[in-house]
């Protein structure tokens, strides 16, 4: 009786009733439940444990800043292969700074940036079309198969893709505003520049400058350069990055740098990394699977594209606008076509040319292909089943891999987190453990209580004092027998999958008498 008087009290006739939570929601925005629903994805089950190699050789390079305080040069052991310009590490130190540190705090910051790349997304496709194309490109990042997991794995390429995908808008809303208002705008673009230099060097200037060196053979879209001002700003957002360089030079006798500029341009060019490579077309075949379910729209996307670029030349050529795209606008459908297009050139097809084929390349053209996506599924007056399912089966499938999937290959991923839980008993603080290979396990060394050190060279082991604590693996514990060094076991061997690479390694501790 009290509940009910109680529950008619709070639902008087005259005003709605606080406990009905339908209509509460109800005045919740789409996009803003959406964005609830993807931060709780982003967010959900990332306190698991790190993934070999690249996540945990980054989260080694900003613990080691944090502990010895060298923020200029990156040091971890199994993670040569993975040193970058260090704003990623910078920012995972503040966070582990002010979070502590954990997986969850690494990877916080990821998820931001992912979210904040579906909602700058969300806003550019609202301006050019309607509300409802806006949902379904932001649907279409947050729940295809491979672009939000690049906000649950703590990689650099979250962060530089924010960045691409922020300077991008900053271009699309110069070209909208008028002259006298872009002040902030072109801050902003100069400002993604600058940061994504710091994040991973080249990539950014070869997206966006590729897109401004288009602009130029454009008269409308030449105007943006002048407005831009290269000349004077290009050095400037080049100075934090230069700055860093040659501290890490002074710092490295030069080697640091030498390595990069050879690693990640020269090679990269030519010669694939890590194994990965592939035809021009690869990449290609790669959207139809990253972009599931919404890659069934993909096909039309890719004929509406022809058709703007066949009308981008007929008014190039003789300056006759007639444009399919973007039909509420009135103005500079010209430019934005232009935009989108050398978008989609050097975010996508420049990296078609290249040997070397990393998943992580084309990032930057996720965000414009989902625009196109969303508008080839509003405008298309048929296939009425699929628009009502596909968003439907890609939030389930969200859900599913968030809630099932990687949690199960978080399980089988736990080798290298028991291995190092299990040898901590033998260690103390302050203890060094000599790894006689590299066996490219970050994952190990960051949770192993002892400092690990790099030794390959096999002729100095006979060298190593008493009580010189060993990683070997057993090839090496044999050759060590054959040399007559005698010691012991610290603990049993463990066996290590290395999923990387579909490899099982077994490593031991020995300590040498």
């Amino acid at each position: 009786m009290k509940r009910f008087r109680l529950r008619k009290f709070l639902c008087r006739k005259e005003s709605r009733c606080p406990l009905d939570f339908v209509s509460f929601f109800s005045k919740i925005p789409k996009i803003g439940i959406l964005s609830i629903f993807l931060a709780l994805c982003l967010l959900y089950g990332n306190d698991s444990v790190l993934y070999d190699q690249d996540e945990a050789a980054y989260s080694g390079f900003a613990k080691t800043m944090l502990t010895k305080g060298d923020y200029v040069t990156m040091e971890f052991p199994f993670s040569e292969p993975h040193r970058k310009p260090p704003l990623h590490f910078w920012l995972t130190s503040i966070s582990y700074q002010v979070l502590g540190v954990s997986e969850f705090s690494l990877r916080l910051l990821p998820a931001v940036w992912i979210l904040a790349i579906c909602l700058l997304t969300y806003d550019l496709t609202k301006r050019l079309y309607n509300e409802k194309t806006a949902i379904y490109s932001f649907l279409i990042l947050a729940t295809s198969v491979y672009f939000p997991l690049n906000g649950k794995i703590a990689l650099v390429d979250g962060l530089l893709t924010f960045l691409q995908t922020l300077g991008f808008y900053s271009l699309f809303r110069i070209l909208l505003q008028n002259k006298d208002r872009v002040g902030a705008w072109i801050f902003l673009f100069w400002f993604s520049v600058s940061m994504g230099c710091l994040t991973k060097g080249p990539p950014i200037l070869i997206f966006l400058g590729g897109i401004c060196f288009v602009f130029l053979f454009y008269k409308k879209t030449r105007k943006v350069i002048f407005l831009l001002r290269p000349w004077f700003f290009l050095p400037l957002a080049l100075l934090p990055l230069l700055f860093w360089g040659y501290l890490a030079w002074q710092n490295t006798n030069g080697e640091l740098i030498r390595w990069m500029i050879d690693w990640y341009i020269l090679r990269r060019a030519a010669d694939p990394v890590f194994g990965q490579s592939g035809p021009p077309g690869t990449y290609l075949l790669l959207f139809f699977i990253t972009l599931f379910p919404w890659s069934f729209y993909l096909p039309s996307a890719f004929i509406r594209t022809i058709r703007t670029i066949k009308e981008v030349y007929i008014a190039w050529r003789y300056e006759k606008e007639e444009f399919s795209e973007f039909p509420s606008l009135t103005e500079n459908k010209m430019s934005l076509s232009i935009l989108f297009l050398s978008g989609l050139c050097f975010g996508w097809i420049f990296y078609e040319l290249l040997m070397s084929k990393l998943p992580s390349y084309p990032l930057a053209a996720y965000p414009i292909l989902a625009v196109l996506i969303a508008s080839s599924m509003e405008r298309s007056e048929s296939l009425t089943f699929w628009k009502k399912w596909i968003p439907r089966l890609a939030v389930l499938q969200t859900i599913s891999i968030v809630t099932v999937f990687l949690p199960l290959f978080s399980e089988k991923r736990r080798d290298s987190y028991r291995a190092a839980e299990s040898w901590n008993q033998f260690l103390k603080q302050g203890d060094t453990v000599v790894s006689i290979k590299n066996y490219a396990l970050p994952s190990l060394a960051y949770y192993l209580n002892a400092e690990i050190r790099e030794q390959t060279d096999l002729q100095l082991i006979q060298t190593l004092p008493s009580g010189t604590i060993l990683l070997l693996d057993q090839e090496t514990f044999y050759f060590l027998n054959l040399l007559g060094i005698q010691g012991e076991a610290l603990g049993k061997e463990k066996t290590i999958w290395a999923y990387d690479r579909d490899k099982t390694l077994t490593l031991l501790l020995f300590k040498i008498r």
